[in-house]
């Protein structure tokens, strides 16, 4: 086969749809959504013929538009067919890039694919197009569901089509918590309301099989980006689920009854999603690893992407083998084996399929994460989540036991590409303030939308919102822009998906920053700083919402920055747009103040620290005396009495296999307390500086 052949093609996909050929159209609009998935909603890699006054640079927004107007005429042709039949494979394909089948509607002037849901409608009354009877017909269900969209506007009875086919249903629920971007009332709400009524019935569900399990890392992850206290509990339900699939796989837990040394030090493994010198997961978690390193020996696992400053925070680096998430984590598995791991880490947890799947097993006798994503994992296999102390809101939030450090404990290292120099622009008195909001798309909803459209009306000086968007490309762009500029119309812009220089050139020029909520920033705050810009966030009881409270005040900022409500928010996001002086004021504390420094530096070395009072207590638990272990020395660790026999190269004990029961322990130790009080003063000091 040619490699023209073998580009996706919309003219093949057209001349299938036209020729009536079922499988051949199929399989060619699968190739096309295969290549936008690859492209991060990109449209290069496909054949396609379009008018030549869209070939223009200058058009690209209308060229995707008219592509996705194409593909949608096509795919309406196509599933308009009741003739068309799919298989259970070819379903389960469909479900798991669906969201681009979402996001070409949305693109288009159709906006979402109710028209085609309209020919499976057998309601006789047709007067309300949005209230729709199905038949029986096992085919017309699984197309009904493959093209019920997040933008529809027809009301769903989830529990109806759970009766009808659980496996279908939960597929559908799958693919409508996967797009990257649910910001519109109609897809927010969808998401909302299936992670209230999915929980429970995902976890009767025996294993995946069937399920579009390629997008479950979507559906874990994304429901952070909701506003309801228990959007999580979709992770318990997913974990139970994809245990027995591991299970049932032929999975067998690692025997923990070993640990083993390597240069006289105990092993820590860690699993890694992305990390790279340009990428914010480095940027943030890096030193700590760095600094474990005088206790454990440290090996570190992850992909091709993994840069030559990544592989070097560890002692040693694996690229991670095999073709399968089965075949992914019986490696992890054979490595802690091999090295007998006392300590399974993960930095990050929510991006990749095969961080959530480890999860769900037992490779070490203590297993910990911290919030490169920022949420607990409901896992009964994860014992610990490392976090600084000063970004905790409510630990009520979190599953495990927060290993809570103080809050210079995890100093972040500069992007690699963050600019050498920044000439400051201070406008002492502009006529339209510009207002930075440094996003994913992700991150945008309609309360937020609604909060920047109140500050603009409120506002007694003109304001001008310019969102330096991440992820927004090809045919998501459209349909983003079109999104904000439904709740403020001419007063915004929305940037597409840029180089690093080129958002932070958007952010150069503008006045102030408003973080968006529920998910607050991290880097973005950074950049605010390293631009010697101020702003303002909201903060609240998730980590992924108080890290910005938690960054404002080690920045020195006040705490009227900090916003606990919608309505402070709005009222302080007025205040400091239009009081031009005491805007500058600020900006010129922070950058004469240097506070950027503030997040830079720090002591590293406590989570290699309450790692080794865990692993003390473990081994103490089980009466193993790890007398020789290096770290032993390092800490001032006592070990008991009873446990005599000095540690070889393994150190033996019986325990059980499967789960590690959680601790318990109710009161504080001694260092917890003194992190306690030592946050404490710091939060007193913040607000003097204030």
């Amino acid at each position: 086969m040619s490699q023209e052949q073998k580009t996706p093609s919309v003219i093949r996909f057209e001349q299938a749809v036209k020729a009536k050929q079922y499988e051949s159209a199929c399989n060619e609009l699968l190739d096309i959504l295969s290549q936008i998935d690859s492209n991060f909603g990109g449209i290069n890699g496909i054949e396609f013929n379009c008018p030549e006054q869209l070939n223009n640079p200058n058009l690209s927004k209308e060229k995707t538009i008219y592509f996705s107007t194409r593909m949608a005429d096509l795919i309406t042709e196509l599933f308009s067919d009741e003739s068309l039949s799919l298989t259970v494979g070819g379903a389960v394909r469909f479900f798991s890039y669906q969201r681009w089948i979402a996001l070409l509607f949305a693109c288009s002037p159709y906006i979402n694919s109710d028209h085609i849901l309209q020919v499976y409608n057998r309601n006789p009354d047709k007067s309300n197009p949005n209230s729709v009877h199905l038949s029986a017909n096992p085919n017309d269900l699984v197309k009904f569901c493959i093209m019920y969209l997040p933008e529809s506007n027809i009301s769903l009875n989830l529990d109806a089509i759970w009766q009808l086919n659980p496996t279908l249903c939960a597929s559908m629920c799958f693919a409508l918590q996967s797009p990257r971007f649910i910001g519109t009332k109609e897809a927010f709400g969808k998401r909302g309301a299936i992670l209230q009524w999915f929980p429970e019935k995902l976890a009767q569900l025996p294993n995946l099989d069937n399920l579009p399990s390629s997008i479950s890392h979507d559906v874990y992850m994304h429901c952070s980006y909701d506003v309801a206290a228990n959007k999580h509990d979709v992770k318990r339900a997913l974990n139970q689920v994809m245990r027995r699939h591991l299970v049932t796989s032929g999975w067998v837990d690692r025997d923990i009854s070993k640990i083993g040394k390597t240069n006289g030090k105990p092993v820590m493994v860690v699993l890694l999603e992305h990390f790279h010198s340009a990428h914010s997961i480095y940027r943030t978690h890096s030193t700590s690893m760095r600094a474990a390193r005088e206790h454990f020996h440290l090996i570190g696992i992850g992909g091709s992407a993994v840069d030559k400053a990544g592989q070097e925070v560890f002692d040693d680096f694996r690229l991670v083998e095999g073709n399968t998430i089965f075949e992914k984590l019986s490696f992890v598995k054979r490595l802690c084996e091999e090295y007998g791991a006392a300590i399974f880490y993960m930095p990050s947890i929510g991006m990749d399929l095969t961080t959530i799947f480890a999860s769900n097993t037992r490779l070490a006798p203590i297993q910990a994460i911290a919030l490169g994503h920022p949420g607990t994992t409901h896992s009964e296999f994860i014992e610990y989540v490392v976090v600084e102390d000063d970004y905790v809101g409510s630990e009520a939030c979190f599953s495990e036991k927060l290993l809570r450090l103080p809050k210079d404990a995890l100093p972040y290292v500069p992007s690699a590409l963050a600019p050498a120099s920044v000439e400051y622009r201070l406008r002492e008195n502009p006529e339209v303030v510009n207002i930075g909001i440094a996003s994913t798309t992700m991150k945008l909803n309609p309360y937020f939308l609604d909060a920047l459209k109140a500050i603009r009306d409120r506002a007694k000086v003109k304001v001008h919102f310019h969102f330096a968007l991440g992820q927004s490309s090809g045919i998501t762009h459209p349909y983003v822009e079109r999104f904000i500029k439904s709740h403020l119309g001419d007063s915004a812009t929305a940037h597409p998906h840029s180089p690093y220089h080129q958002y932070m050139q958007i952010l150069h020029n503008c006045d102030m920053l408003v973080n968006p909520f529920p998910f607050g920033n991290t880097n973005g705050i950074i950049d605010m700083v390293t631009l010697g810009l101020v702003g303002i966030c909201k903060t609240g009881p998730e980590v992924h919402e108080h890290i910005d409270e938690g960054l404002f005040k080690r920045l020195g900022l006040p705490e009227w920055l900090i916003a606990n409500t919608v309505d402070e928010y709005v009222e302080r996001a007025v205040r400091l747009a239009e009081n031009h002086a005491e805007r500058l004021a600020l900006r010129r504390h922070i950058i004469e103040n240097n506070g950027l420094q503030t997040l830079f530096t720090g002591d590293p070395k406590p989570m290699g620290q309450v790692f080794v009072q865990k692993l003390n207590e473990w081994a103490g638990l089980h009466n193993i005396d790890v007398s020789d272990f290096a770290f032993a020395q390092s800490s001032g660790k006592k070990v008991t009495k009873s446990a005599k026999t000095a540690a070889k190269k393994t150190v033996k004990v019986t325990v059980k296999k499967s789960a590690q029961p959680k601790e318990s322990t109710k009161t504080k130790s001694k260092t917890e307390k003194k992190k306690t009080s030592s946050a404490k003063d710091a939060a007193k000091t913040s607000k003097k500086k204030a």
